[in-house]
């Protein structure tokens, strides 16, 4: 198995875990009010509270998720394993494990490109610290998922 020099524990991950599910509705509470100050919102739209309680729901909906990830991913582990973990004895389970978190991961890659190279304003940066975690969250996650088997 090969693994970096770097392991992380679970208070780690489940603090990152914490960290995407409350800084959903977190960010989505900070963006919208600064959308609304930045003036591009129509002046026939509807109120900005509607995605925003909607963040809320959306949280609740993604913590049975992440919670039940976080769990699978470090159960039967004492830390959290390494970011770039890799089992060279089954390389199909550690290609299968990293295709699962891929496209989430490319997903919220892509969002980052397109807050840095298109931002839609200064509001939009709101959201890269949150997609940082959730990209970190995702990354520890797959190395915890590849460091727990064999016994290390």
């Amino acid at each position: 198995m090969i693994a970096s020099r770097v392991l992380f524990g679970k208070p780690i991950a489940w603090t990152l875990a914490a960290l995407v599910i409350l800084g959903f509705p977190a960010t989505s509470w900070i963006y919208w009010p600064a959308v609304g100050e930045a003036g591009v919102l129509p002046p026939e739209s509807d109120t900005i509270i509607i995605p925003m309680i909607s963040s809320i729901f959306l949280a609740v909906m993604l913590s049975p998720v992440v919670c039940l990830t976080t769990w699978l991913c470090l159960r039967g582990n004492d830390a959290a394993g390494s970011l770039l973990a890799w089992d060279t004895a089954r390389p199909v389970r550690s290609a299968f494990v990293s295709a699962c978190f891929a496209l989430p991961f490319c997903f919220a890659a892509s969002s980052l490109v397109d807050g840095f190279t298109a931002p839609p304003g200064w509001y939009g940066l709101w959201w890269l610290p949150y997609t940082l975690v959730a990209q970190f969250w995702l990354a520890l996650m797959r190395g915890s998922a590849l460091s727990k088997r064999n016994g290390r």
